[in-house]
């Protein structure tokens, strides 16, 4: 294939590179037969200072320390100054498309997503992950994509938050990965997994919609033994959207609606521990039916957007979906194997004042329901909320400056105290 030297420049929102194997890349390399690739990305990088002005010391007499895997955030009083990648990992993503036949457009994706934290020695160990690699084929049928990209359920929620260009929680020295911004604070976090998805042509009105089958998660448990693991079955998630304006008021309006649905049996060693402890609250079931559904609507006036945005879920954890847990192992189902029951959701605003300077705050928090087991267990986190400030101004279309500050708060069932850390920083993006 012959490239020509033909390089077209585009402005685009790197965080599209996120959502769609369909981005505008700001380089465009064209061959004279029709063939196209194209680049897009962001590399970014935050100096934070953190600090626990307390935590949770004893419960019932008993001390009671909470867990704190890396990347948890600091703990126990301590501060740290630390230089992180933000949420948004730095991405370089490459796509390939081919000519254009038969009224059907073909494309092929790579996204390559790194940072620089983990480690402490000269040579470094900072993770890469490859969150896409996936083929697409667009027609008047709509898209149909193959492979792995970002999930569906809770994916607007963490696209329209603010956060995705800070850093937010979990700013840590000791964080192995990327922070988590608002994830487990507001919304669970949607994940890039392997997928067959359906996105149907524009239905008219504003409407738009989507449907994908997933590869399916293990369902997890506090006590390892009480989790379901046999996924016979693939998850289905599905989200409709609408954009137009509130009447003729001139307000513009974005609204979602999503969610998810799995069924996982347990293997028969699970199945036979459920079924024969003697626990008080235990689940009697072969199988779990995790579920959950996410909403949210954003207002935009002039230079002020408003966002809210909401979920609750079955059987779903408190930051992940399904697997994952928060900084203190609550994970989506109990350690006798009973279904959690989580909620949460957020609300932001933002203020652009023109020449690319833009404010916004935000606050928001998850909540979990605990089950009749929980009630005799020390440790359940109650909930996990953020209030968050952000300044930042775009220098250039390609360069962005952000000032970001914030108070987080942790409350466990029966714990004397609650954890509240707070942080702040500054940073800066490069896009292209």
């Amino acid at each position: 294939m012959k490239i020509s030297k033909k390089i077209v420049i585009a402005a685009i929102p790197a965080v599209m590179a996120l959502a769609s194997t369909n981005v505008d890349s700001k380089i465009l390399l064209m061959s004279q037969e029709g063939w196209e690739v194209s680049f897009d990305g962001a590399a970014n990088a935050f100096v934070m200072k953190n600090s626990v002005s307390d935590a949770p010391s004893t419960a019932g007499g008993n001390a009671f320390t909470p867990d704190a895997p890396a990347g948890a955030g600091v703990m126990g009083g301590n501060d740290d100054t630390s230089i992180v990648t933000g949420l948004l990992p730095n991405v370089w993503g490459m796509t390939l498309k081919a000519p254009t036949a038969n009224g059907l457009d073909m494309s092929a994706r790579l996204g390559l997503y790194t940072h620089m934290n983990g480690g402490e020695n000269s040579l470094g160990n900072g993770q890469i992950n490859i969150r896409e690699t996936s083929g697409s084929i667009s027609g008047s049928f709509g898209t149909v994509l193959v492979g792995r990209s970002l999930g569906i359920h809770q994916s607007n929620a963490i696209l329209n938050d603010m956060l995705l260009f800070g850093v937010g929680a979990a700013a840590s020295a000791g964080n192995s990965n990327t922070t988590l911004g608002r994830i487990g604070l507001g919304y669970l976090y949607t994940d890039f997994k392997p997928q067959v998805a359906w996105t149907l042509p524009d239905l008219g009105n504003g409407f738009n919609a989507k449907v994908a089958i997933f590869d399916p998660d293990d369902v997890t448990a506090d006590t390892a033994a009480f989790s379901a693991t046999d996924k016979s079955s693939p998850r289905v998630e599905a989200q409709i959207t609408w954009n137009g304006s509130l009447l003729a008021t001139g307000i513009g309006m974005n609204v979602w609606v999503d969610g998810t649905y799995q069924n996982t049996e347990r293997t028969l060693a699970q199945a036979s521990a459920v079924l024969g402890t003697a626990a008080a609250g235990a689940d009697d079931d072969s199988d779990v039916d995790s579920s959950g559904v996410g909403f949210g609507a954003k207002f935009t006036y002039e230079g002020f957007a408003l966002v809210a945005a909401g979920f609750h879920g079955n059987a779903l954890g408190i930051r992940g979906q399904r697997t994952q847990g928060a900084s203190d192992t609550v994970h989506a189902l109990d350690d006798v194997g009973k279904e959690r029951k989580s909620y949460g959701g957020y609300i932001q605003g933002t203020y652009d004042f023109g020449q690319g300077t833009n404010v916004g705050y935000s606050y928001g928090g998850n909540y979990l329901k605990r089950t009749g087991n929980d009630m005799n267990n020390l440790g359940v986190m109650n909930y996990h909320i953020m209030h968050s400030g952000m300044i930042w101004h775009n220098v250039t279309d390609n360069f962005r400056l952000v000032a970001e500050g914030g108070y987080t708060e942790k409350a466990w069932y029966l714990a004397d105290d609650e954890q509240e850390d707070s942080f702040g920083g500054v940073g800066a993006f490069f896009f292209w």
